[in-house]
């Protein structure tokens, strides 16, 4: 019986560690435990920058939480990372599986400190391997700040706020910009777009014109914006994530014009302006030559000869119900012979020019007397039209053998 016993129990120890052999790659290995002295804070990170790049050659682990990541596409390959002591931008060799809100560990070893045009970044990270998430949707809370704070103070060449998630209450977008996109979706560029408070303290706004918003018009109103603060050189910046993080709504403190389109975002059809080819394929375009040196719309029918074409460009549908005293005005250029830019305006559209009722307004502006020279429409008034559905529209015309160059610019809309 003893035997047989002892029989049992080296087939139950040769059982065990059959099945411990068949599922050893199912046991992870020991996470290693990171002594102090190779861990560090972000502001201790920053603080090892002096005056030239630092590279770390050595075991070191930096924690903290994902404020802002690469998915509305306004950052690329670059990460903000912040703790309970500081911020820093981090840039990546390649795009990430990171997000905002992600429990990070960094490790450091192999990267740079440096400094890119005044902005204090961790440079060479690789994701893949670099980048160990700890947890997930633990999202830091912005802090609430003036754009007075996050200016650059006097003697310093940083923002105090450099890298962080910020809030900035009472703000709002000049009116210079209001009828602007966020960025160039056309060519792409990155803009600048600025906001100012109540005290007339102004930053800028930029944005990636490969951003998922890029061509999305900007709020209108005041209110909050949360953003990361960046800095290019001197110049503080704000990067969003997200239009959804703009609260701007209210009363403005200052008045604007009740439209603008200045085709600063050299874009013809943005803000729902049409185009439309009756005679011949002749399109408006954008161009910023000569004395004007803003972009303004333009359009010709000469390119190495003449063509026929009729083309209009029409504008977006106004309400203008309940202003007192609206008017129009616009600037125009012209060059080379050819019939003269026609303006008119309609309150029941058809979606077919050729088939919508216009009244002819051309003769109430004053307009360019050739030689590419600028002159201003005059206010136009529109007292006749506080209704709603109403649209302006430039017409075109050129012949097989003749054809003026035209340009418009700053078509406004004010009370």
């Amino acid at each position: 019986m003893k035997k047989i016993k002892n029989i049992s129990i080296v087939s139950v120890l040769i059982s065990t560690l059959v099945l411990l052999s068949c599922n050893k790659d199912t046991v992870s290995p020991p996470i290693k435990i990171l002594s102090e002295d190779e861990i560090i804070t972000i502001d201790s990170l920053r603080n090892m920058y002096t005056a030239v790049d630092v590279l770390i050659n050595y075991d070191l682990s930096v924690y903290g939480t994902i404020t802002a990541d690469e998915v509305s596409g306004n950052l690329y390959k670059t990460l903000f990372l912040q703790d309970g002591t500081n911020a820093i931008q981090l840039n990546l060799t390649s795009s990430s599986q990171v997000y905002e809100g992600d429990r990070v560990r960094i490790s450091l070893r192999g990267t740079t400190i440096t400094r890119d045009n005044n902005m204090l970044v961790v440079d060479n990270i690789d994701p893949d391997r670099q980048i160990i998430k700890q947890g997930t949707n633990e999202s830091i809370a912005p802090e609430l700040v003036s754009i007075s704070d996050i200016l650059i103070p006097s003697g310093s060449i940083y923002s105090p706020y450099q890298g962080k998630l910020i809030q900035i209450n009472d703000v709002e977008f000049i009116c210079n910009d209001i009828w602007s996109t966020w960025a160039n979706a056309i060519t792409q560029y990155d803009e600048n777009r600025t906001l100012i408070d109540s005290i007339n303290k102004t930053v800028i706004v930029r944005s990636s014109g490969y951003s998922t918003f890029a061509n999305q018009t900007l709020p209108k109103g005041k209110g909050s914006i949360i953003a990361v603060v960046t800095q290019y050189n001197g110049t503080v910046q704000l990067a969003i994530r997200t239009p959804q993080e703009l609260t701007m709504s209210g009363t403005r403190n200052n008045e604007c014009p009740y439209y603008v389109k200045n085709f600063e975002d050299q874009n013809i059809t943005s803000g729902g302006w049409i185009m439309e080819n009756i005679i011949g394929n002749i399109d408006w375009t954008t161009n910023n030559l000569g004395s004007n040196s803003t972009y303004y719309a333009q359009i010709t029918n000469y390119n190495s000869g003449n063509t026929a074409c009729e083309t209009w460009l029409i504008s977006p549908e106004f309400d203008l119900t309940g202003i007192t005293n609206p008017t129009l005005s616009f600037q125009s250029a012209y060059n080379y012979s050819g019939d003269p830019l026609k303006l008119y305006v309609t309150t029941s559209f058809t979606g077919d020019v050729t088939t919508t009722t216009w009244a002819d307004m051309t003769s109430l502006a004053t307009w360019s007397g050739g030689g590419w020279s600028w002159a201003n429409s005059g206010l136009i008034n529109l007292s006749a039209y506080t209704t709603s559905g109403v649209r302006f529209a430039f017409k075109y015309t050129g012949s097989n053998s003749s054809g003026s160059t035209w340009e418009i610019d700053d078509f406004t809309i004010e009370d």
